[in-house]
């Protein structure tokens, strides 16, 4: 006899705050998810208008789930400074992790807990040492919880053998909610079902029994023996004046010269060509000064990356329709 409201994807892009007067409206106390990028459109919204108070009252929404795609620690500080004076509070943050092929959740954070994060060291991400010249580089990893009940986690090595706490790794999952395959795709099934146990794809690491997501396996750059997680990338030119989330995807492609590189695709909502050349040498300094490497920058037009289903930038599918000419960036001067 719990009362849910459903808010359809299409209104919520449309207006996202239609979400917070709906938790506002609910008399009870509110329990609500939304992926990362959800926050980040509401807090956006909310900075050029009248304080939160003026419109919603966010002070009975008891749990504010997180989940569906890397968690941003600095994105939920921006949602808390939005809407404090509504009455949200920070604790009410519980971040999570799952997906489809474990119906749904692998791990929970305990409610009231919030957003909690490690700082890990550059060289522990990419396995290789930062040389002398560079300085270290650290990344805030956001506590995912602990596994749901009846589920186990293990991470693992590429081979399959289990690692120790805080090292770094493939996440498997076991449990009696993870799928019995894919639907009339036995090689796709047998590819990550072994024994019983899910190869997620993900990596992470276990720390005092608490799951950290560092990022999607097939999504990771590897230039040269090192490891470049593409969201590094992509939060680095988000942090540019004029760029949001998913304007940016990044992803490694084999150059002319037969040599691998990050190529990123950029989202350039300016008609002005030489606008267009300043924010793409801007753009490649700042992946210069993540990556170390001079990079393929391309800027597209609004609306030109992919998503999946739920909205998620799909990095996959914006390199392959790169590769193809699909994609096609602005003409630019050398």
């Amino acid at each position: 006899q719990v009362s849910t409201d459903y808010l359809k994807t299409e209104d919520f892009a449309r207006r996202p705050l239609a979400w917070l007067d709906m938790i506002s409206r609910n008399a009870g106390t509110s329990v609500s998810y939304s992926p990362t990028f959800g926050y980040d459109i509401c807090a956006r919204r909310m900075s050029s208008q009248t304080k939160a108070s003026d419109r919603f009252d966010l002070s009975r929404w008891r749990i504010a789930g997180n989940g569906a795609d890397m968690i941003r620690p600095d994105v939920m500080q921006s949602f808390v400074d939005s809407f404090s004076d509504a009455g949200f509070k920070a604790s009410a943050f519980l971040p999570s992790y799952g997906l489809a092929e474990a119906t749904l959740a692998v791990s929970i954070m305990p409610p009231t807990e919030g957003i909690r994060v490690e700082l890990v060291e550059e060289t522990q991400l990419s396995g290789v040492p930062v040389g002398q010249d560079r300085p270290q580089r650290f990344r805030a990893i956001v506590n995912c919880g602990k596994p749901v009940r009846d589920m186990k986690v293990e991470i693992r090595e590429e081979d399959g053998t289990p690692l120790p706490e805080r090292a770094i790794g493939k996440v498997w999952c076991s449990g009696p909610s993870v799928m019995v395959g894919y639907f009339r795709d036995e090689a796709s099934t047998n590819a990550c079902l072994v024994d019983g146990w899910l190869d997620t794809g993900d990596m992470g690491y276990l720390s005092d029994g608490y799951v950290y997501i560092v990022g999607r396996a097939k999504d990771m750059i590897i230039i040269n023996g090192r490891n470049h997680w593409p969201q590094d990338i992509e939060w680095a030119v988000e942090q540019l004046p004029g760029f949001k989330a998913g304007d940016i995807a990044a992803f490694a492609i084999t150059t002319p010269g037969g040599e691998e590189t990050p190529a990123v695709l950029v989202q350039c909502r300016s008609s002005d060509d030489a606008e267009r050349l300043r924010l793409r040498d801007e753009i490649r300094e700042r992946v210069r000064s993540v990556t170390g490497m001079n990079c393929v920058i391309e800027l597209i037009p609004p609306r030109t990356l992919p998503r999946t289903s739920s909205g998620k930038l799909s990095r996959a599918k914006a390199r392959n329709l790169y590769l193809n000419g699909d994609i096609k960036p602005y003409d630019l001067a050398a």
